[in-house]
C-alpha cells in the first residue's frame, strides 16, 4: 500500500512517543485510514489488521472515503480502542 511508509515490525518497535508522532504527522496529512492500519499493527490481532488493510486498499482504489468505508473504519477503530491500555486510549485519541 503506497501510502504506508512503515512496516508492522517498525510500528511495533517504536516508542509510544514515536508512534504518537507518526499518528500526528499522518493526521496533518489527512491520512486517517493509514493511521487505523498503524494502530491495528500496534494493538490489533491478525483479523483487525487484515480488515484495516482491506479498508485502506478499498479507499485507495476508489479514491475517496465512502460512508460505508467510513463506517467500517470507525468500527475497526472502536474495536482497537477496546484493546488499548486506558492511558494509551487517551493519548492516541489526542493524536487523531
Amino acid at each position: 500500500m503506497e501510502t504506508l511508509n512503515k512496516t508492522k515490525e517498525q510500528v511495533k518497535a517504536m516508542t509510544q512517543k514515536e508512534f504518537q508522532d507518526l499518528l500526528v504527522e499522518n493526521t496533518d496529512r489527512n491520512y486517517h485510514t493509514e493511521n487505523v492500519v498503524y494502530i491495528a499493527y500496534r494493538y490489533g490481532d491478525n483479523y483487525l489488521t487484515a480488515y484495516a488493510e482491506m479498508i485502506l486498499m478499498a479507499h485507495l482504489k476508489i479514491g475517496e472515503m465512502t460512508p460505508e468505508l467510513q463506517s467500517k473504519r470507525s468500527h475497526v477503530l472502536q474495536c482497537l480502542k477496546a484493546r488499548m491500555l486506558p492511558c494509551h486510549q487517551q493519548t492516541i485519541w489526542e493524536c487523531l
